[in-house]
């Protein structure tokens, strides 16, 4: 969808290109994350994909047309473009702000009235309420959505995002960053998403661009950033943190490998007493008879039962359970905040899925690095 080939960006004041030589694809319904120290490139490599800045040398292409021979105005109206402290226009109101593009687009005012509801809904905003306030009557949360909804209102297939998430505190952000990630699942818009925040850049991309000194340093994958920087400055940028980081892209069912044996809440004490025989464990998993998990019940619990059925007042509820959407962050954080070993992993209608402990984790991260790790036989000698 887009394609930087060997793009230079010169200013005269600079003794240093501003953007070096920057080669990369971006595909079509990704978001690609520029990030890296002030001064990078990083925002000069946005503003050239809309030609607020022309490339000194080399080109960029969209859709496989050199975007140097496209009108500049409307190249510019099929392009949403989001920036920091939204950009709104102030004596616009809102259903003004969203509605600019189509009005320059030539759309009817029945259409542009639907496209503007629709869009406020679809960021989270009541289209009654807040089609007639002025930006400053919003808050910084507010603003923002108001800024995607208007960078959406002519349904551009690319959308540029220049620290749009920035401005805001930090609940607010990590609530518009999970918004916009679930938008992006339904929409799949190829975005280029500037950042200084590794953090934010390894949530949002889809591949992550490093960029130091106007140079592309890495890119790749999230995952693979974190598990095999290509430099000592992207293992510096990335923090010394990385193995953590690296829990917050991997879902819990990636280590679900240890399966506890189940037991219904109707079964005799024998069969019981058998299964932990069986499985050699001294917690067992008990549901209902729609597979429904009700908690647990001990060896020890077991043993004290004098009855069939008696067992079952020993049941015990889960003190802290995991969706199958967690990360293995997630998984991290929950244990160490209540003290225990391990996590039961449930779907909505309460179904047990397996447990995640901390020797899961950690055999998993470590395999994970030992993998990407080159194998030193295959190094050339020096």
């Amino acid at each position: 969808m887009i394609r930087f080939t060997d793009v230079t960006k010169r200013y005269p004041a600079m003794t240093r290109p501003a953007v070096d030589g920057l080669s990369l694809e971006v595909n079509e319904g990704e978001t690609c994350v520029f990030v890296g120290p002030s001064g990078c490139g990083k925002t000069t490599t946005l503003k050239m994909i809309n030609r607020i800045f022309e490339p000194t040398s080399g080109e960029i292409s969209l859709n496989g047309e050199n975007i140097i021979s496209q009108d500049a105005d409307r190249l510019r109206q099929g392009i949403g473009y989001v920036i920091q402290k939204t950009g709104l226009f102030p004596h616009y109101t809102v259903f003004e702000n969203v509605a600019t593009v189509p009005r320059l687009l030539g759309w009817d005012e029945e259409r542009i009235t639907a496209r503007v509801r629709e869009l406020l809904q679809l960021v989270g905003l009541d289209p009654d309420e807040n089609v007639p306030k002025y930006p400053r009557e919003l808050s910084g949360g507010q603003g923002q959505r108001v800024g995607v909804a208007r960078a959406m209102a002519a349904d551009p297939p690319v959308m540029l995002m220049d620290e749009p998430f920035g401005a805001v505190d930090p609940v607010t952000r990590t609530q518009l960053q999970n918004e916009f990630l679930t938008l992006q699942q339904r929409l799949r818009k190829t975005i280029c998403f500037v950042t200084h925040d590794i953090d934010e850049a390894i949530k949002m991309g889809d591949r992550i661009a490093i960029m130091n000194d106007g140079r592309l340093v890495q890119y790749d994958t999230p995952e693979n950033l974190l598990l095999a920087p290509a430099d000592d400055f992207v293992a510096e940028f990335i923090g010394s943190d990385r193995a953590l980081k690296v829990l917050s892209l991997l879902p819990v069912p990636k280590v679900l490998r240890r399966q506890f044996r189940v037991v219904k809440d109707s079964a005799e004490l024998e069969a019981v007493r058998a299964s932990f025989d069986a499985s050699n464990r001294n917690r067992l998993v008990v549901e209902d008879r729609y597979s429904g998990a009700l908690g647990y019940v001990t060896r020890s619990d077991a043993e004290k039962a004098t009855s069939a059925r008696g067992w079952n007042r020993f049941i015990r509820p889960f003190p802290v359970t995991l969706p199958p959407e967690a990360t293995l962050r997630d998984a991290l954080a929950v244990m160490l905040q209540h003290d225990v070993g391990a996590v039961p992993v449930m779907d909505g209608s309460r179904r047990f899925l397996g447990m995640v402990d901390l020797e899961d984790i950690r055999s998993y991260v470590g395999e994970a690095y030992q993998e990407s790790e080159p194998d030193p036989a295959e190094e050339e000698p020096s």
